[in-house]
């Protein structure tokens, strides 16, 4: 049983060109979703359009690091019966602290937790309305510990996973239907690691699960659960949960560390 009408509605995916928005906007078209896809660059979603002619597929490109470029996307698209958006746009800036640049920095800030905090806010009240719809946010196994020498971007997943799971808390709470749903992928291979600059300074391959796997076992589930706030795919990924729950902090940090380095 579907929890979403999918005819006519759409879902509204950020940073939809590449990755996880990517696969996730080909796994909803797969199953009759009509999409609307936002990127900087939007050419990948053209390409879609000749694979899925029965689904509608709206692109708008912007910059949504900037909240009036933002605005201005809501206002767009304020036609459309949207009741599924996943924020999935962001990224992060790897290396000491001291030493990063501050203004990729503060563009991260503004993309992975400023944008995120405004959809989510403009869509839960939005959706309250009809007392229907959901919204699927992406964090990080990152977000369950500080991250020495990805600090800010560690910070920033944090920031996602405990707005996600406060909100859906209240929802829960008050009897709504309405859920924020956050999943936290772990290591996978996309062009991540190559725009955080964590590849250009070290060698060693990304070992990760392949992105279609992930985006097929994640977000099956993300549609359907009432009850869990988060959710974490993979054993390795949930092995490391347990054990950032149990292991003393500084041994934490000193094995997120070594692995960053």
């Amino acid at each position: 049983m579907k929890i979403f009408d999918v005819k006519n509605k759409y879902v509204l995916v950020t940073g939809a060109s590449k990755g996880i928005g990517l696969e996730i906007c080909k796994y909803l078209l797969n199953r009759g979703y009509n999409i609307v896809g936002v990127a900087r660059n939007c050419d990948k979603l053209v390409e879609l359009e000749q694979f899925y002619p029965n689904n509608k597929i709206e692109k708008i490109e912007t910059d949504l690091r900037d909240l009036n470029n933002l605005k201005s996307l809501l206002a767009r698209i304020s036609y459309l019966d949207i009741n599924l958006v996943v924020n999935n746009a962001g990224y992060g800036v790897w290396g000491k602290f001291v030493e990063t640049d501050v203004e990729k920095e503060m563009n991260m800030i503004d993309l992975n937790i400023k944008t995120l905090h405004y959809m989510t806010k403009f869509f839960t009240k939005k959706f309250i309305e009809n007392n229907n719809g959901r919204i699927i946010n992406v964090a990080s196994v990152a977000a369950f510990q500080p991250g020495p020498l990805f600090s800010s971007y560690f910070a920033s997943k944090s920031y996602v996973l405990s707005l996600g799971i406060a909100i859906n808390t209240e929802l829960k709470k008050t009897k709504s239907k309405v859920r924020v749903v956050t999943i936290c992928p772990g290591p996978i291979k996309t062009d991540f690691w190559l725009r955080s600059e964590y590849k250009q300074n070290n060698k060693k391959a990304i070992h990760g699960m392949n992105v279609t796997k992930y985006v097929k076992k994640t977000l099956k589930k993300a549609l359907k659960t009432n009850r869990k706030n988060f959710l974490l795919t993979g054993f390795t990924n949930k092995l490391n949960k347990k054990l950032v729950d149990w292991l003393p902090l500084g041994i934490v940090l000193n094995a997120v560390y070594k692995k960053q380095k």
